[in-house]
C-alpha cells in the first residue's frame, strides 16, 4: 500500500547453482564422501577377549554334552557277567549305545577334543558291528581317521577299508583307503594304497573297478613308484578286459602306459619293447594316438636321438595319454647312445706254444 516494492526472495538470496542442486539431491559433495575414521584395533588381528571367552564357554558346553552322551552310552553297555549273576544283570544294548557314542563323538569333535572323539567313534563302531551294521561302523572309523595323526590315521583308515569289505563293498573300502592316503606321508600311505589295489583287484569284474585302479596308477606315478605303478597297471588291464572294455581310449591309454612305465622303471628298453609288441595284438591299438606316443618314445631309446626325443615329448599324441603317465614320459631321462667298444688290439709279436718245437736245445 505504501507503494514501496518488496525485493524478490530468489533475487535477495541469489539463485542456487546447478552444483548445489546436484549435491542436495544426490549427496555427491566432498563432505558426504569423506571417509569416517576407523576405530583403532587393539587385538592385532586376532579375536577379542570377549570372543575368546565365548569360544571357551562354547567348548565347555560341547565337552559337557559329550560327557553326558558318553556316560549314557556306558550305562547301556555294562560289563558282561557269567554264571547265575548273568541272569539277573542288565543286558548290554549295543543298538542304542551306538547312537549315544556317536553323539558323544560328534560333540567332542566340535569341541576340538580329537582324542576323546576318536575313542567314542571306536566305541560306536564296535557297537554297530555287534548290531550287524558294518556300513555304519565303517563310516565311524572313517570319521575317526580324519581326526587322527598320521600313524593312527593309517591304522584307522585300514580298519575302515576292511570293514567296508566285510560289508560287501570292497570298492568303497578301496576308495576310502585311497582318499585318506592322499593326506599322509609317503611311507604311511603306501600300505593304504596297496590295500586299495588289493580291494579293487578283488572285484575286477565290476565296471567301476577300472576308474579306481586308474587313480591308483596315477598316485604311484606322481610319487615316482614306477614299479608299483606298472603292477597296478597290469591289474587295471585285467579289470578292463573283465569289464568288457576290449577296445577304446581307456584300454589304449592303459596299453601305452605299459610301455612308458617300463621305460621309466630303470629304462628297461627290452621289457618296454616286449610290452609294446604284445599290445599291438589288440584290435585298434596300432592305429591309435596312444600307440603312436608310446612307439615314438620307445624308438628314441632303441636308437637314441635327441631331436627325435624332443619331438616325441612335444607330440600332440602324448596328450592323449593319462595326465599322470604323460608327466612320467616328460620326466624320462634323455636316451644316451652306448659307445661302440674299441676293437681288440692284436697280440704282441713273439713266440707261441706252436713254436715250442722250434726252440733250440740248450
Amino acid at each position: 500500500k505504501s507503494g514501496t516494492a518488496q525485493p524478490c526472495t530468489r533475487c535477495a538470496y541469489g539463485m542456487a547453482s546447478y552444483a548445489d542442486n546436484r549435491d542436495a539431491l544426490f549427496g555427491t559433495s566432498k563432505a558426504a564422501t569423506k571417509p569416517k575414521p576407523q576405530k583403532k584395533s587393539y587385538t592385532l588381528g586376532g579375536q577379542s577377549k570377549a570372543a575368546q571367552q565365548r569360544q571357551r564357554e562354547r567348548q565347555a558346553q560341547l565337552q559337557k554334552r559329550g560327557d553326558d552322551f558318553y556316560a549314557a552310552a556306558e550305562g547301556l553297555m555294562p560289563p558282561k557277567k557269567t554264571g547265575f549273576a548273568a541272569l539277573m544283570a542288565k543286558q548290554p544294548n549295543p543298538l542304542l549305545a551306538s547312537s549315544e557314542y556317536g553323539k558323544a563323538a560328534d560333540a567332542y569333535s566340535a569341541a576340538g577334543l580329537n582324542e576323546k572323539a576318536i575313542a567314542a567313534y571306536r566305541k560306536a563302531a564296535q557297537c554297530h558291528n555287534e548290531s550287524n551294521a558294518p556300513h555304519t561302523a565303517a563310516r565311524c572309523l572313517e570319521r575317526a581317521a580324519l581326526l587322527a595323526t598320521d600313524a593312527e590315521k593309517a591304522k584307522l583308515a585300514g580298519e575302515s577299508a576292511d570293514t567296508w569289505a566285510m560289508a560287501g563293498e570292497p570298492l568303497r573300502g578301496a576308495e576310502v583307503a585311497l582318499k585318506l592316503a592322499a593326506s599322509l606321508d609317503v611311507d604311511a600311505a603306501r600300505q593304504l594304497v596297496a590295500k586299495a589295489t588289493d580291494l579293487a583287484g578283488s572285484c575286477v569284474g565290476s565296471p567301476h573297478a577300472p576308474e579306481l585302479l586308474q587313480k591308483v596308477v596315477g598316485y604311484y606315478c606322481s610319487k615316482g613308484y614306477y614299479r608299483e605303478a606298472l603292477q597296478a597297471n597290469d591289474t587295471l588291464l585285467e579289470a578292463l578286459d573283465r569289464a568288457r572294455m576290449a577296445e577304446g581310449a581307456p584300454l589304449y591309454r592303459c596299453l601305452a602306459a605299459q610301455t612308458i612305465l617300463a621305460l621309466a622303471d630303470g629304462s628297461d628298453v627290452q621289457k618296454a619293447d616286449q610290452n609294446f609288441l604284445e599290445s599291438l595284438g589288440r584290435d585298434g591299438f596300432a592305429a591309435s594316438k596312444q600307440a603312436q606316443a608310446a612307439e615314438d618314445l620307445l624308438q628314441c631309446f632303441k636308437a637314441p636321438d635327441d631331436e627325435a626325443f624332443d619331438d616325441a615329448l612335444a607330440s600332440p599324441a602324448l596328450q592323449s595319454l593319462d595326465h599322470a603317465v604323460a608327466q612320467v614320459a616328460k620326466a624320462l631321462p634323455r636316451p644316451v647312445a652306448v659307445a661302440a667298444s674299441a676293437p681288440a688290439a692284436p697280440p704282441a709279436p713273439g713266440l707261441t706254444l706252436d713254436d715250442e718245437d722250434e726252440l733250440p736245445d740248450l
